[in-house]
C-alpha cells in the first residue's frame, strides 16, 4: 500500500530542487564542537535548499549536517535526520558571509552600442542591465537616424580591448556587421548569439568579451534570456583556453605582418 505521505514529501522534495536553480559542487566538513564533524553543502548563489540528499551525505561521512540560517529543509530531509540521527546545526555566519560576498563582488561594466537598426533593442537591454545591477556605457547610437554600424562596434570594442569596460554588447539588424567589426579589434572575441545555447558555449568554450545580437533575429524576451546567460556563464578554461590561446596567436601574427592586406 502507497504511503500518501511519504509520496507528498518525496513528490514536494523533487519540485523545491527542481526549482532551485544551483550547480552540482563538492560539499566540504568543518570542524565541529560536536562528538563529531558536521557535514556543510557546496555554496548556493540563491537560498540554500537542504534535501534528504544532503542528510543522506552527512550521514554516510558519519557528520553532522551544518546549513546556513536561512537555507530551505525540506520536510523529507527532517525525516531523513531524525531517522539517520543525523543533527542539523544552523549557522549564522554561513548566511552573513554569502551576503558580504555578493557585497564584495565587483561589478561589471558593459559597453553598449548600436545602428539604428538596433536602436530600440540597445534601450530595452539597458533597462535589463541595470535591473541586473551592471554599469554600462552607452556609446550610440542615440536615435533612429540612419548611421553606419562600422562606427559604434568600433567604439564598444576599444572600449573593451582598452579595459576601459569589462565586457561589450553590439546591435545591429542581423548582428553579422557588428560582430565583424568588433573582431577587428585586438583582443576582442566577439560572439554572435541567438538563443541561450549558443551564448553559454560563447562565454564557456570560446572566452567571449562581445556579445553580438541582431535586432531583426531575437525579440525582447530571447535577447534577455541570451543576456542573462552571456553575463552569468564563466569561461571554462581547460583545454579551451590552449584554443583562445591560439586564436589570439594568429591575431598576433597578422599585426606583425607588413605585407599587403589579404585578398577576398
Amino acid at each position: 500500500m502507497i504511503n500518501m505521505e511519504n509520496l507528498v514529501k518525496q513528490i514536494t522534495e523533487q519540485v523545491l530542487k527542481e526549482l532551485v536553480d544551483s550547480k552540482t559542487q563538492v560539499g566540504q566538513s568543518v570542524p565541529s564542537d560536536l562528538e563529531k564533524q558536521n557535514y556543510r553543502p557546496p555554496s548556493f548563489s540563491k537560498k540554500a535548499l537542504i534535501t534528504a540528499e544532503h542528510v543522506e551525505k552527512a550521514a554516510r561521512a558519519k557528520m553532522n549536517l551544518e546549513v546556513p540560517s536561512d537555507s530551505i529543509i525540506t520536510p523529507l530531509a527532517y525525516e531523513t535526520a531524525m531517522t539517520k540521527k543525523v543533527k542539523i546545526i544552523i549557522n549564522n555566519n554561513m548566511a552573513m558571509q554569502s551576503y558580504k560576498s555578493k557585497l564584495d563582488k565587483k561589478i561589471e561594466k558593459i559597453a553598449i552600442g548600436s545602428d539604428h537598426g538596433g536602436y530600440h533593442l540597445k534601450e530595452k537591454i539597458k533597462d535589463y542591465l541595470h535591473s541586473m545591477g551592471y554599469m554600462y556605457e552607452d556609446f550610440g547610437t542615440h536615435s533612429t537616424k540612419s548611421v553606419d554600424y562600422p562606427d559604434y562596434a568600433a567604439l564598444v570594442a576599444r572600449a573593451v580591448s582598452s579595459g576601459q569596460c569589462d565586457k561589450g554588447i553590439v546591435i545591429d539588424g542581423a548582428g553579422i556587421g557588428s560582430c565583424i567589426v568588433a573582431n577587428k579589434v585586438n583582443g576582442i572575441l566577439g560572439a554572435l548569439c541567438h538563443d541561450r545555447f549558443t551564448a553559454r558555449i560563447a562565454r564557456e568554450h570560446d572566452n567571449a568579451n562581445i556579445l553580438c545580437l541582431g535586432a531583426k533575429v531575437v525579440n525582447d524576451m530571447e535577447s534577455r534570456e541570451i543576456l542573462r546567460t552571456f553575463l552569468n556563464t564563466p569561461f571554462a578554461g581547460g583545454r579551451h583556453t590552449r584554443r583562445i590561446d591560439k586564436i589570439l596567436e594568429v591575431e598576433k601574427q597578422e599585426t606583425k605582418q607588413k605585407g599587403e592586406p589579404p585578398k577576398c
